[in-house]
């Protein structure tokens, strides 16, 4: 069968409404329900229903499972996917292809049970351990931190981490390098000690294996454990978490990762350059305890209350969220209107760690979506700086409620000292210091002397965030 035209998402999803409208209520709902969680996925990672594939099936499948949807509520959605698929086909639309009926079968199958790093709650303590072993806040264990060495690098096989000796040490990261400083002693030739100079090749195999069984065991409940499929596992959780398919994060490890997904998940092929990238992201999962700002726009016709609502009432932990407006008073017929503008609009920033990003859209999917380093499907989220997000905030005179003021006595600059007036209007224009206002208020407010290349000058009153002080005063 010759498929006639390469259709877009959106001339397929409407194609198949009209095919559901003439069901029954029940009926026309359940598939509404699948077409909806369609594109969500679709829209999350960039991805053509035109390319439908085997592979597509399978990271839609883990998506949904990843999610904590029930395996019976999958093989559902796959079943009603496969009728529509058949529609399309039969209009010449897309290439005829069964892959969801067949998933659909091996889900209800009775022996089916989802990996363990799939269940978020499982994930999360594995997670934690990681971070506490970089934090240091225990003593360290020399298996959670060859774990670490091996995740931080990409899935590094551990037995070449067990073989790491001190002359070979130079091209590794910051982080890296401290985990590698902490076990690392000057008799020593290998950075772990684990006698390996006594060891067969599978005697040290099985001493990673032990040793990191008994820290996870009680997590994964696996009695035959294999380390690295452990280590790619969980840099694949992490990736996912961030928002790359499944497909892609097994083609980013170059193996199995069978303690996150299930053995119907089919590897991409992936570049060096996208590995490292995401690398990068999967590392800022271990790294940043601290939630970060993000970016999302607002779907046509979205307003952002929906989508506050949404957000407050659907999603725990629940970000910080900042859309900043100005207020504008209209007089009309001699009515006072208020009105409030954003800034940016249909753009709201949020604060989230790296690994609630992806589960957030896949709830708010169909009203907004995730600002992303390119336009490229799998590219990780973009991150704002918060230094960045600080001078966005002075610039527009909006603060969020965790932003510094500082006492009284400590703020910097002091009367008489030069400054950069960080608001709207004013460009980053000059000034001095005349004197601080206010002084039994939350916030003092700054008096600024400003002039003109006239000679005129002229003094405005600023909040102290909105003023930056030259260096050198």
């Amino acid at each position: 069968m010759s498929v006639n035209k390469r259709h877009t998402n959106r001339e397929l999803l409407d194609f198949f409404r009209s095919r559901i409208s003439g069901l029954n209520p029940e009926s026309r709902m359940r598939y509404r329900k699948t077409l909806s969680e369609l594109d969500l996925f679709l829209t999350g990672h960039h991805l053509q229903l035109a390319d439908f594939s085997a592979g597509m099936t399978a990271d839609w499948t883990a998506e949904l499972l990843h999610r904590g949807l029930a395996k019976s509520t999958v093989a559902k959605h796959l079943n009603f996917l496969n009728s529509m698929m058949g529609m399309a086909s039969k209009e010449s639309m897309l290439q005829h292809d069964d892959s969801p009926r067949g998933l659909s079968k091996s889900l209800s199958e009775t022996g089916f049970v989802s990996p363990p790093l799939m269940h978020r709650s499982t994930f999360d303590r594995c997670l934690a351990i990681l971070r506490n072993a970089l934090k240091g806040e225990a003593e360290h264990n020399r298996y959670v931190d060859m774990l670490l060495l091996s995740i931080l690098n990409g899935a590094v096989p551990l037995e070449k981490i067990a073989l790491l000796k001190k002359e070979d040490t130079s091209d590794y990261g910051e982080v890296s390098r401290a985990i590698i400083e902490r076990n690392q002693m000057s008799r020593r030739n290998y950075v772990f000690d684990l006698r390996q100079s006594y060891l067969t090749s599978r005697q040290l195999h099985s001493a990673i294996s032990t040793g990191l069984h008994a820290v996870f065991a009680k997590h994964i409940g696996d009695e035959t454990f294999n380390h690295d499929d452990f280590a790619r596992s969980l840099w694949v959780a992490c990736a996912m978490h961030s928002g790359l398919t499944a497909s892609e994060a097994l083609g980013c490890v170059g193996g199995q990762a069978s303690y996150t997904l299930p053995a119907f998940c089919i590897p991409a092929r992936i570049s060096p350059e996208t590995k490292q990238s995401w690398t990068t992201t999967v590392n800022s999962i271990l790294l940043h305890e601290m939630p970060r700002w993000y970016a999302m726009h607002l779907r046509r016709g979205i307003r952002y209350e929906e989508v506050k609502k949404d957000i407050s009432d659907k999603i725990r932990p629940c970000p910080e969220l900042f859309y900043p407006c100005e207020t504008i008073i209209k007089f009309r017929n001699g009515q006072r209107a208020v009105e409030e503008h954003p800034y940016i609009s249909q753009t709201v920033f949020f604060k989230s760690h790296p690994e609630n990003i992806h589960p957030l859209f896949s709830v708010i999917g169909e009203k907004a979506w995730c600002y992303r380093v390119s336009g490229e499907a799998g590219a990780p989220y973009a991150v704002i700086p918060d230094r960045e997000m600080e001078r966005f905030q002075s610039a527009v005179g909006v603060f969020t409620p965790g932003t510094e003021i500082r006492q009284l006595g400590e703020l910097t600059p002091k009367p008489g000292e030069s400054v950069i007036v960080v608001m709207p209007g004013f460009g980053n224009r000059a000034g001095e210091v005349e004197n601080i206002i206010n002084k039994n208020c939350g916030s003092a407010i700054f008096r600024v002397r400003l002039t003109t290349d006239r000679g005129y000058e002229f003094r405005i009153d600023v909040d102290g965030r909105q003023l930056e002080r030259i260096a050198g005063n």
